[in-house]
Parts: C-alpha cells; structure tokens; sequence
C-alpha cells in the first residue's frame, strides 16, 4: 500500500467509483493513464489484486498527487544538488592531490639530483643534509597517502577495529616522544595532564595514536612559536572518557573550524589553516565515530602565544562510557558497537 494513497483513503462503502487503482501504484503510474480526468472527476477505487480496500474522492486524489509531485521534485532537487556535490568534491580532490604529491615528489627530484651532485665532487656532509629533506619529503607523501587510504576504507566499511586495552598515559607519551624533534624546533614545551588512576580504554591502539598523532601535530604546526601542548584526560559523571589536545595558539575563528572538519578544504586567512592536506581533522571525526565517540573543535582568535589573552585551541575526543574499562566490579562486559560514519554526506 502506497502511502500517498492511505493518506487521503476512505472506507470503500457501498457504492465503488467506476474506475480503481491498485494500491501499489506509484503516482507517475496513475498520471500515466489515459482516463486521469475521469479519475479526478469522479475518484477511484483502490484495490489490492481484484478486492475493494478503500475508495478514493475525485478532489482528494488531485490534492494528493499534487502533494507526491511536489515531494518527487524536490527529491529530484536533492538528488542534483547530490550529484553537484559529488562532481565537486572530486575536483577539489583531484586538485589537492596533484598540489599534495607535486610538491614533495619534486622536492625529491630536485635533491636527489643535487645528491648526485655532491657526492660525486665528494661533498658528502652536504649529500648527507640533502638526503635528511628528500626522507622528511617523502615522509610527508606517504603520510597524505596514508589518510586518504584510510578515509576510504572508513567511508567503504573496510576499516574494521582491532581493539585492545590501551594505556592512554602511556599513548600520550609515546607520541609526544614521536613529535618531539618537531617541538624542540618550534620552542614548544609540552604537557600531559592525566589522573595516575585513569583507566584503560579499549580501543584500536593504531587509530587512537593517529588521533593523537594529528591533532599534536597540528597544534605544533600551527600554534606558532613556544606554543604550550597539552594532551589531557579524565572521566566524567557519565564514565565516557574525554581526551583533549589544547594549545594556547592564535585559534581559529567558527568559519575556519567549519571549514576544516570538511574532507579536503583548505582555509584562508586563519593562521590554523594555511597549510596541509585538509585531511587531519576529517580523519580525526571519522576514526572517532568508528568506536562510537564524538570530536568537537573548540577555539576563538586570540593574540597567540605566551600572552594571556591568547585563547588558543582545545580538540576534545569523547569516548562512550562501554569502551571506559572502570574497575568497580573486577570485570566489565565487552560491547559492540554500530557504526554510522559518514564521511562525505
């Protein structure tokens, strides 16, 4: 039974209209018949195989198939603005990956040759520097290759987690060791801010450190020179586990961070947005949402860092209370969890 036709059916009574419909047809089928007019003139009755289930009045059915028209056009609105979008964001795709793997794979070209160079006129402490860029470059490609790899198998549901019982503290620190070249080059100081008795999480290990990993390493990137890192971590009232990568960085205004939660977009005029694939954040949200948690982006333009008005920026990763492995009972229920991730819609 179609629910355009439910919606304006009465009870078939005694007396059936001449003409009837099924009660599966669709509305461009009833439009199609030659007899429409009649049917708006004098209603239809509606069967399923050769039995009355209702009746149908003539101005009725006009209101309804007016009202089913309306909602196919504006389905087929949506369905083009779709289609737009799509066709969009493969340009915008297609353009970032020709800028994001150019760059670093001419970096490469042109040092390698400049090896080359160097060590054939035996300038091997020169060769050696050079090489240092062409690994940091090639680094920078595989890791931009790296995140769209695992945007896609996120949005293809081929991303399936590997949980175990992480140590978040220990996490924290293994990659504020990764990051620490990166630090000590900037003059940032760092920080972990963790209770001792915080409990263990479970969770894919690999894709928590990629968390950590992106949103440390933005702070560093974009808070600017001394800026303060802290990765944070508590369990609140409802037991779910936050974790909270902040820095006191010039911020980002509510148009940047709408900007930056977008696969692929590039900001403009924020100092948070002036460089990189645009694909730390998006991974972020989506490797959040594989174990059921929730991002959020938190900052507001502020005068950066070491100065106290400097606001700076806090990415806070909820985690659901099932996966918190609270030591109240001695032992805690293993649960599943749906995934909903959508990327791109």
């Amino acid at each position: 039974m179609q629910d355009w036709l439910t919606d304006v059916m009465e009870p078939p009574g005694d007396e059936l209209p001449g003409r009837a419909v099924d009660a599966s047809a669709r509305p461009a089928e009833l439009l199609a018949r030659s007899d429409i007019a009649l049917c708006l003139t004098g209603g239809v009755a509606v069967v399923i195989g050769s039995e009355p289930v209702g009746r149908v009045s003539g101005p009725r059915l006009a209101q309804a198939l007016a009202r089913a028209v309306e909602a196919g056009d504006r389905e087929a609105r949506a369905a083009r603005d779709e289609v737009r979008r799509l066709r969009r964001d493969r340009r915008m795709l297609a353009a970032n990956l020709s800028h994001e793997l150019k760059t670093p794979i001419n970096a490469i070209t042109g040092y390698s040759e400049l090896v080359a160079l160097g060590l054939q006129s035996g300038r091997t402490h020169a060769a050696a520097s050079q090489n240092a860029v062409i690994w940091e470059a090639a680094q920078g490609m595989l890791s931009t290759l790296d995140s769209i790899l695992d945007l896609a198998r996120i949005e293809a549901d081929a991303a399936p987690l590997d949980e175990t019982e992480v140590d978040v503290r220990q996490l924290a620190a293994s990659v504020l060791r990764m990051l620490a070249t990166m630090a000590e080059a900037r003059g940032a100081s760092v920080a972990i801010e963790m209770p001792a008795e915080l409990p263990r999480l479970h969770a894919d290990a690999r894709m928590l450190r990629q968390i950590l990993v992106n949103l440390a390493g933005n702070a560093l990137k974009y808070g600017g020179e001394k800026v303060r890192l802290t990765i944070a971590a508590r369990v609140d009232r409802a037991d779910r586990m936050l974790i909270e990568v902040r820095d006191n960085g010039p911020g980002m205004s509510p148009r940047a961070i709408e900007t930056a939660m977008k696969p692929f977009a590039r900001g403009s005029d924020d100092k948070g947005m002036l460089a990189g694939s645009g694909l730390g954040l998006p991974l972020v949200k989506a490797l959040t949402e594989l174990h059921e948690g929730s991002f959020k982006l938190l900052s507001s333009p502020g005068r950066g860092p070491g100065q106290e008005t400097g606001r700076g920026t806090r990415a806070v990763v909820t985690m659901p209370s099932g996966r918190v492995r609270l030591d109240r009972s001695g032992r805690q229920e293993a649960f599943a969890f749906r995934r909903t991730t959508s990327l791109f819609g």
